[in-house]
């Protein structure tokens, strides 16, 4: 039986604050976190409304400040960095 590696919301978050560290347009940043249109627009509008993610004059979507931070205080939590269960 093949078992799927689901994500929460809060893997696909960091995922998306990682990724658009450089700053990506929104198709690519879409297809390198691996979202559909619907939740890729779900996801950044309330990224951009959190104020985690920003968005240039040139439509580049990039971490914030306190995206950032956020970021930061992830790799700080403990359970951000539990090591994998092995399989049996």
């Amino acid at each position: 039986m093949k078992t799927t590696n689901k994500r929460d919301r809060h893997d696909i978050v960091v995922e998306i604050l990682e990724k658009a560290k450089s700053g990506k347009k929104k198709t690519e940043l879409m297809r390198s976190v691996g979202l559909s249109h619907a939740q890729s627009k779900q996801y950044l509008a309330i990224l951009l409304e959190k104020g985690l993610l920003e968005i240039s004059e040139n439509n580049l979507f990039t971490t914030s400040k306190e995206g950032l931070e956020f970021l930061e205080k992830c790799r700080e939590c403990l359970l951000f960095n539990w090591p994998s269960q092995k399989k049996r």
